[in-house]
């Protein structure tokens, strides 16, 4: 018994530390929400004039993400990213408007580093897929743990970040009716 304990402990590490992030229909890593808002007759392009006024305060500086407007279907597309310890994530968040309601969505998350991008995949690797990708010639497993630590600390970061940002846009867009109120 005392000899499977450990066993036990090093799989569920294993097991816990890998990380999946929500996707599409096609596998892709996308994080997306339809919101209806409380003011159920706010016009597409009232709730699209606000989701960018929400956009200037949270990308304050130009440099911070690029968009684009398409004013005759009532979308704006933000290419931004988030810095996450030594890495950059690029991503694309969406945000499209129907009379009284909006769809938020991020995608197309590529992670930058030393020169490297790569797209960011629906679950964290583990440590048989950094070793299948070392054609297992890594033989300190040590440093492989490590590694995927270091991604699933990198995508749980990624996670909140994402879910924050979606919610930061909905605490906006939800409290303009109650702000318009007062």
């Amino acid at each position: 018994m005392k000899a499977l304990i450990p066993f036990l402990l090093l799989f569920s590490v294993n097991v816990l530390a890998q990380v999946k992030l929500p996707t599409n229909e096609i596998g892709q890593v996308q994080y997306q929400e339809l919101v209806r808002l409380p003011d159920a007759t706010r016009p597409a392009r009232q709730i699209i004039l606000q989701a960018r006024a929400w956009l200037d305060t949270e990308f304050p500086n130009e440099s911070d993400a690029e968009q684009q407007f398409d004013q005759e279907h009532n979308i704006v597309f933000v290419k931004s990213a988030y810095r996450i310890q030594d890495q950059v994530i690029r991503y694309t968040l969406t945000i499209e408007a129907k009379f009284g309601r909006y769809r938020a969505t991020i995608t197309d998350l590529i992670t930058e580093s030393k020169g490297l991008s790569l797209p960011v995949q629906p679950t964290s690797p583990t440590a048989t897929d950094l070793g299948r990708t070392a054609d297992n010639k890594a033989k300190n497993t040590s440093v492989i743990n490590q590694a995927v630590a270091q991604q699933a600390e990198l995508y749980r970061e990624l996670d909140k970040d994402c879910r924050a940002t979606l919610a930061s846009l909905k605490e906006n867009m939800t409290s303009w009716g109650t702000k318009k109120a007062e």
